[in-house]
């Protein structure tokens, strides 16, 4: 027992991945009970309608949020960690630098344009009239949330791993929390409008002190040189149709749901999709962490040693991530809940998204890989693939079987998606992540 506490104790270092990866899920874990804390208060201040309302805002933000990014937030980290490994530091912070000017244009013409079009957006789109105040507040988030991605980004490709993940979710979502919870205690939580508005503040103030920590990180730096933004944009293109197929399955079959059932099945589902949230930051957070390193061995052509990050990837997520699988399917009930008796009935629920959750970590980091290797190209065909399956499942199983029928289909939808994820990289691009014979020159 001695020699393997030894043996692991230099693994658990800051410097190596699985010290990295302990800090960046503790304090992953720290934004979800923050997120958890948040959506609790809104329910029992709200009920499961409130909870339903906030999450169609807050998923119809974010896939508009998405067009802000254009892919911006994974390409930046791919090229800025190339130029580092290279010794080319005024690239890489004109790279970041540039990304963060054409969201601060782009960021308030989408914001605006939601703005505007609320009231039909709300009526039309999401069939929920009463939708529109709550998205003239929520609309102005993705800009502060868009400009925050991009300068976690930044700080992780310098190394600044911890603080990355810092500000990349724990700190506004406390801050938020924090806010809600006094609102609560003061009596002033009785609207829809009081987390929305806290929302867009914890956005902002997380932002503005990323943006503080980048230009503290920079200082000394040579003078950023610019790169072209168009070929910038134009690489993240297919990052952004894969992200929005990605959100796309989590905001049909919500809207869905409210389109043929009662807002309370929504909170139901959502109140499900919280706990599932939790193991999908597990792979969002080895995500975040192997990315700028494939990214660098991305760009001196080593497939080996890709293929080696991405295994080791896989095997911290099965390890982080099995409690809190074998909580969703030993207990779901007593966890659903948590949030009320009236939740218990979901733990069907919960138990189906967790299968789709599994199956994403299960394929590794095979999107990154794709994305960092400069082979997003192949994403448009999966992503296509997804959403047209998503719309089918939906179709087929929401209107019979409501908040189940959503699950079964964004379960099948991710599964399939990263399964031909997985597929690509092994056959397409030869890096053989679950065999051990991965060499040559990288893909590109």
């Amino acid at each position: 027992m001695r020699s393997l506490i030894t043996r692991l104790l230099p693994m658990l270092s800051p410097e190596r991945l699985g010290g990295q990866a302990l800090f960046g899920f503790s304090l992953r874990l720290w934004g979800a009970v923050a997120s958890f804390l948040f959506s609790l208060l809104i329910t029992r201040s709200l009920g499961a309608a409130g909870s339903g309302y906030f999450a169609i805002a807050i998923t119809s933000v974010t896939v508009v949020s998405y067009f802000v990014l254009c892919g911006l937030d994974y390409t930046v980290v791919r090229v800025a960690a190339g130029d580092l490994r290279e010794g080319k530091r005024g690239e890489a912070w004109g790279a970041i630098r540039l990304a963060a000017i054409i969201i601060l244009i782009l960021g308030p013409v989408l914001a605006g344009l939601l703005w505007l079009l609320r009231q039909p957006f709300a009526t039309d789109v999401l069939q929920q009239p009463q939708m529109a105040n709550v998205l003239a507040i929520m609309a102005w988030a993705m800009i502060p949330l868009a400009l925050q991605r991009i300068a976690s980004g930044a700080l992780r490709v310098m190394g600044r791993t911890v603080t990355s993940q810092l500000i990349d979710g724990p700190l506004g979502t406390t801050l938020t929390a924090l806010a809600m919870a006094w609102a609560v205690l003061q009596g002033q939580a009785g609207s829809i409008l009081v987390p929305v508005t806290l929302h867009l503040a914890g956005a902002t103030l997380s932002c503005v002190l990323a943006w503080v920590l980048v230009r503290r990180a920079v200082s000394g730096w040579p003078k950023p040189v610019t790169p072209a933004a168009l070929p910038l944009m134009a690489a993240g293109v297919p990052i952004l149709l894969s992200n929005l197929s990605g959100i796309f399955t989590e905001w049909y079959t919500t809207v869905a749901i409210g389109m043929y059932w009662p807002v309370e099945t929504v909170g139901l589902y959502r109140v499900a999709w919280q706990f599932v949230a939790l193991a999908s930051l597990v792979q969002v957070m080895m995500d975040t962490l192997v990315g700028p390193r494939i990214a660098a061995a991305g760009r001196v052509g080593d497939k080996a040693e890709i293929a080696s990050i991405a295994r080791k990837a896989m095997a911290v997520s099965v390890l982080l991530g099995a409690p809190l699988f074998l909580l969703f399917f030993t207990v779901p009930e007593w966890l659903m809940s948590i949030f009320g008796p009236e939740f218990r009935s979901g733990a069907v629920i919960l138990q189906i998204l967790a299968l789709g959750q599994l199956a994403r970590v299960a394929s590794g980091p095979a999107g990154t890989i794709l994305v960092m290797t400069g082979n997003q190209r192949w994403i448009l065909a999966y992503s296509g693939l997804g959403v047209l399956l998503c719309v089918a499942f939906a179709a087929l199983l929401i209107p019979r079987y409501g908040a189940v029928g959503a699950a079964w289909a964004t379960t099948a939808t991710m599964a399939l998606r990263h399964m031909i994820a997985a597929l690509i990289v092994d056959r397409v691009l030869g890096i053989k992540v679950f065999r051990r014979d991965g060499g040559g020159p990288a893909a590109s």
